[in-house]
Protein backbone atom coordinates (compact mmCIF):
# COMPACT_ATOMS: atom_id res chain seq x y z
CA UNK A 1 0.00 0.00 0.00
CA UNK A 2 1.93 3.06 -1.10
CA UNK A 3 1.91 5.62 1.66
CA UNK A 4 0.35 9.73 1.08
CA UNK A 5 2.59 12.40 1.06
CA UNK A 6 1.01 15.32 3.05
CA UNK A 7 2.61 18.46 3.05
CA UNK A 8 0.45 20.66 4.94
CA UNK A 9 -1.68 19.37 7.76
CA UNK A 10 -3.71 22.49 8.08
CA UNK A 11 -4.40 22.58 4.66
CA UNK A 12 -6.58 19.09 5.97
CA UNK A 13 -8.50 21.25 8.90
CA UNK A 14 -9.09 23.85 6.72
CA UNK A 15 -10.99 21.48 3.95
CA UNK A 16 -12.54 20.03 7.28
CA UNK A 17 -14.24 23.57 7.55
CA UNK A 18 -15.27 23.81 4.38
CA UNK A 19 -16.71 20.50 4.63
CA UNK A 20 -18.71 21.33 7.29
CA UNK A 21 -19.98 24.42 6.00
CA UNK A 22 -21.34 23.38 3.13
CA UNK A 23 -23.11 20.73 4.92
CA UNK A 24 -24.87 23.49 7.24
CA UNK A 25 -25.80 25.59 3.81
CA UNK A 26 -26.76 22.49 1.68
CA UNK A 27 -29.16 21.41 4.67
CA UNK A 28 -30.29 24.87 5.10
CA UNK A 29 -30.86 25.08 1.41
CA UNK A 30 -32.78 21.79 1.24
CA UNK A 31 -34.76 22.83 4.18
CA UNK A 32 -36.01 25.51 2.93
CA UNK A 33 -37.04 23.91 -0.82
CA UNK A 34 -38.84 21.67 1.02
CA UNK A 35 -40.47 23.93 3.78
CA UNK A 36 -41.56 26.07 -0.02
CA UNK A 37 -42.70 23.05 -1.36
CA UNK A 38 -45.17 22.01 1.55
CA UNK A 39 -46.27 25.22 2.03
CA UNK A 40 -47.58 25.47 -1.60
CA UNK A 41 -48.93 22.41 -1.23
CA UNK A 42 -51.03 22.86 1.80
CA UNK A 43 -52.18 26.35 0.73
CA UNK A 44 -53.22 24.74 -2.30
CA UNK A 45 -54.75 21.40 -0.92
CA UNK A 46 -56.61 23.24 2.03
CA UNK A 47 -56.48 26.89 1.83
CA UNK A 48 -57.08 27.23 -1.87
CA UNK A 49 -59.90 24.54 -1.95
CA UNK A 50 -62.29 26.20 0.84
CA UNK A 51 -61.74 29.27 -0.56
CA UNK A 52 -63.52 28.01 -3.22
CA UNK A 53 -65.71 25.81 -1.55
CA UNK A 54 -66.68 29.02 -0.03
CA UNK A 55 -67.23 31.28 -2.77
CA UNK A 56 -69.16 28.29 -5.08
CA UNK A 57 -71.75 28.14 -2.11
CA UNK A 58 -71.85 31.74 -1.63
CA UNK A 59 -72.67 32.16 -5.56
CA UNK A 60 -74.57 29.53 -5.75
CA UNK A 61 -76.78 31.92 -3.32
CA UNK A 62 -76.52 34.58 -5.75
CA UNK A 63 -77.47 32.28 -8.67
CA UNK A 64 -80.79 31.68 -6.38
CA UNK A 65 -81.62 34.37 -5.54
CA UNK A 66 -81.40 35.74 -9.14
CA UNK A 67 -83.71 32.97 -10.72
CA UNK A 68 -86.56 33.68 -7.91
CA UNK A 69 -86.05 37.84 -9.09
CA UNK A 70 -86.15 36.63 -12.78
CA UNK A 71 -89.31 34.11 -11.79
CA UNK A 72 -91.08 36.46 -9.38
CA UNK A 73 -91.04 39.07 -12.76
CA UNK A 74 -92.83 36.39 -14.77
CA UNK A 75 -95.08 35.37 -12.59
CA UNK A 76 -96.65 38.64 -11.18
CA UNK A 77 -98.48 41.16 -13.47
CA UNK A 78 -97.91 44.77 -13.27
CA UNK A 79 -100.65 47.01 -12.46
CA UNK A 80 -101.85 47.19 -16.21
CA UNK A 81 -102.26 43.07 -16.22
CA UNK A 82 -99.21 43.12 -18.45
CA UNK A 83 -96.42 40.69 -17.71
CA UNK A 84 -93.51 42.31 -16.46
CA UNK A 85 -90.31 42.54 -18.41
CA UNK A 86 -87.54 40.67 -16.75
CA UNK A 87 -84.89 41.14 -18.69
CA UNK A 88 -82.68 42.83 -16.17
CA UNK A 89 -82.81 40.25 -14.05
CA UNK A 90 -82.05 37.39 -16.65
CA UNK A 91 -78.50 39.34 -17.24
CA UNK A 92 -78.20 39.45 -13.28
CA UNK A 93 -78.51 35.93 -13.36
CA UNK A 94 -76.29 34.97 -16.37
CA UNK A 95 -73.96 37.14 -14.55
CA UNK A 96 -74.05 34.96 -11.65
CA UNK A 97 -74.30 31.55 -13.32
CA UNK A 98 -71.17 32.56 -14.72
CA UNK A 99 -69.13 33.55 -11.93
CA UNK A 100 -70.36 30.53 -10.37
CA UNK A 101 -69.11 28.60 -13.27
CA UNK A 102 -65.41 30.60 -12.98
CA UNK A 103 -65.51 29.27 -9.41
CA UNK A 104 -66.48 25.52 -10.24
CA UNK A 105 -63.52 26.15 -12.47
CA UNK A 106 -60.77 27.29 -10.32
CA UNK A 107 -62.02 25.00 -7.71
CA UNK A 108 -61.22 21.57 -10.20
CA UNK A 109 -57.87 23.49 -11.10
CA UNK A 110 -56.57 23.88 -7.51
CA UNK A 111 -57.59 20.38 -6.88
CA UNK A 112 -55.86 19.19 -10.34
CA UNK A 113 -52.48 21.43 -9.38
CA UNK A 114 -52.65 20.13 -5.48
CA UNK A 115 -52.55 16.59 -6.91
CA UNK A 116 -50.24 17.22 -9.65
CA UNK A 117 -47.73 19.35 -6.79
CA UNK A 118 -48.02 16.60 -4.50
CA UNK A 119 -46.30 14.22 -6.79
CA UNK A 120 -43.52 16.30 -7.98
CA UNK A 121 -42.68 17.07 -4.12
CA UNK A 122 -42.03 13.24 -3.79
CA UNK A 123 -40.47 13.14 -7.01
CA UNK A 124 -38.17 15.62 -5.40
CA UNK A 125 -37.80 13.95 -1.93
CA UNK A 126 -36.78 10.83 -4.02
CA UNK A 127 -34.47 12.56 -5.99
CA UNK A 128 -32.46 14.66 -3.10
CA UNK A 129 -32.85 11.53 -0.85
CA UNK A 130 -28.94 10.39 -1.95
CA UNK A 131 -27.90 13.90 -1.28
CA UNK A 132 -29.88 14.58 1.98
CA UNK A 133 -27.83 11.42 3.17
CA UNK A 134 -24.41 12.28 2.17
CA UNK A 135 -25.32 15.73 3.72
CA UNK A 136 -26.83 14.98 7.01
CA UNK A 137 -24.29 11.23 7.29
CA UNK A 138 -21.41 11.19 4.69
CA UNK A 139 -20.20 14.48 5.38
CA UNK A 140 -19.92 14.57 9.09
CA UNK A 141 -17.90 11.10 9.13
CA UNK A 142 -15.73 12.49 6.63
CA UNK A 143 -15.11 15.56 9.14
CA UNK A 144 -14.67 13.06 12.30
CA UNK A 145 -11.93 11.21 10.03
CA UNK A 146 -10.10 14.23 8.45
CA UNK A 147 -9.85 15.52 12.32
CA UNK A 148 -8.54 12.08 13.28
CA UNK A 149 -6.16 12.06 10.52
CA UNK A 150 -4.61 15.46 11.14
CA UNK A 151 -4.53 15.05 15.26
CA UNK A 152 -2.65 11.57 14.06
CA UNK A 153 -0.03 13.34 11.72
CA UNK A 154 0.64 15.87 14.18
CA UNK A 155 1.50 12.99 17.11
CA UNK A 156 3.99 11.48 14.37
CA UNK A 157 5.23 15.05 13.76
CA UNK A 158 5.84 15.71 17.24
CA UNK A 159 7.37 12.11 17.87
CA UNK A 160 9.53 12.68 14.89
CA UNK A 161 10.48 15.55 15.84
CA UNK A 162 11.50 14.64 19.26
CA UNK A 163 13.67 11.55 17.98
CA UNK A 164 15.78 13.22 15.06
CA UNK A 165 17.93 14.54 17.34
CA UNK A 166 18.88 11.50 19.05
CA UNK A 167 19.41 10.03 16.37
CA UNK A 168 21.56 12.63 14.58
CA UNK A 169 23.62 12.63 17.68
CA UNK A 170 24.77 8.92 17.58
CA UNK A 171 26.61 9.05 13.90
CA UNK A 172 28.33 12.28 15.76
CA UNK A 173 29.53 9.74 18.17
CA UNK A 174 29.91 6.71 16.77
CA UNK A 175 32.49 9.17 14.06
CA UNK A 176 34.08 10.45 16.91
CA UNK A 177 35.29 7.36 18.80
CA UNK A 178 36.49 6.28 14.80
CA UNK A 179 38.57 9.08 14.63
CA UNK A 180 40.15 8.77 18.13
CA UNK A 181 40.38 5.06 17.23
CA UNK A 182 42.27 5.87 13.95
CA UNK A 183 44.72 8.52 16.57
CA UNK A 184 45.60 5.97 18.33
CA UNK A 185 46.02 3.05 15.85
CA UNK A 186 49.49 3.75 14.97
CA UNK A 187 50.72 3.52 18.57
CA UNK A 188 48.99 0.37 19.51
CA UNK A 189 50.13 -0.94 15.75
CA UNK A 190 52.04 -3.85 16.57
CA UNK A 191 55.58 -4.61 14.73
CA UNK A 192 55.35 -7.04 12.06
CA UNK A 193 56.41 -10.03 13.24
CA UNK A 194 60.26 -11.22 12.83
CA UNK A 195 62.28 -14.63 12.25
CA UNK A 196 64.43 -15.59 15.00
CA UNK A 197 67.43 -15.45 13.08
CA UNK A 198 66.84 -11.85 12.16
CA UNK A 199 66.09 -11.71 15.91
CA UNK A 200 69.51 -13.01 17.44
CA UNK A 201 72.14 -9.28 17.80
CA UNK A 202 75.18 -10.58 16.15
CA UNK A 203 78.09 -10.79 18.53
CA UNK A 204 81.05 -8.82 17.76
CA UNK A 205 83.78 -10.78 16.55
CA UNK A 206 86.79 -10.71 19.34
CA UNK A 207 90.29 -11.65 18.63
CA UNK A 208 91.87 -14.57 20.61
CA UNK A 209 94.51 -13.46 23.14
CA UNK A 210 96.52 -16.09 22.21
CA UNK A 211 96.08 -15.24 18.14
CA UNK A 212 96.82 -11.58 19.40
CA UNK A 213 100.35 -12.50 21.44
CA UNK A 214 101.27 -14.75 17.84
CA UNK A 215 100.76 -11.80 15.88
CA UNK A 216 102.69 -9.57 18.33
CA UNK A 217 105.86 -11.68 17.82
CA UNK A 218 106.07 -12.31 14.44
CA UNK A 219 105.85 -7.96 14.29
CA UNK A 220 109.81 -6.94 13.65
CA UNK A 221 111.32 -4.63 15.82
Amino acid sequence: MSGARVQNIEALRQFRISLIKFKELAGIAMSDAEGEISKIVNWLSHEQQQYWNTQIRKRQEIVARCKDAVRSKKLFKDSSGRTQSAVDEEKQLLKAQRILESAEQKLAATKRHSAKLQKEMHMYKGAVQRLMTTVTSDIPNAANTLDTLASSLDAYVNLAGGSVPDQQAAPTGDASMTRGDAEEAPETEEAAPVSEDAAEEPKPLVEHPADESAANSQTPT
